[in-house]
């Protein structure tokens, strides 16, 4: 599965200590130039300056050929958005309010941290509810209705997975 991210999700996943439940469920991650740039600034905390310095085997920085930078306000989303369409990616993984809308928009399916968590418990790699109420605490914002749905789909699925057995 080809899947490209801007900075919000892999910051997330790394500061909830998630971030290997990308390889365990996509296989390869793509990013462009300007997350690597977001990763790294002097700003970001420090373990997501070390992670990306240390970067992993199953994350590729590759800079798209073009950028439309009139379709989002932001560099990494911007680059990720574009980058995303020109590869074909399956996923766009965001999370910030204006890049997945733009980007369905587009044409692209987009995932965001929530929806890589409820896949990640899907597949039995972490307890869901304790990973969205360590969300807050790390300064993540969710709001509370999407945790309603995302726990309640959890539910369902279990219900389901039960009913079959």
């Amino acid at each position: 599965m080809l899947v490209v991210s801007d900075a919000t999700p892999l910051n997330a996943l790394i500061r909830l200590g998630h971030v290997e439940i990308l390889e365990a469920l996509y296989s390869q991650v793509v990013i462009p130039r300007a997350v690597v740039g977001e990763l790294t600034h002097p700003k970001a905390p420090q373990e997501i300056r070390d992670w990306i310095n240390r970067k992993p085997s199953w994350l590729v920085v590759r800079s798209p050929a073009s950028v439309d930078a009139t379709i989002a306000s932001g560099a990494g989303e911007c680059e990720a958005i574009c980058l995303a369409l020109e590869i074909g990616a399956d996923y766009l993984l965001a999370d910030d309010k204006e890049a997945p809308s733009v980007a369905r928009r587009l044409g692209l399916r987009v995932i965001g941290t929530v929806g890589t968590l409820e896949l990640a418990a899907a597949s039995g790699k972490l307890d869901l509810r304790q990973a969205l109420e360590r969300l807050g605490g790390i300064g993540f914002f969710v709001g509370e209705e999407v945790l309603k749905q995302a726990l309640a789909r959890r539910a369902r699925r279990l219900s389901n997975h039960h009913d079959a057995e």
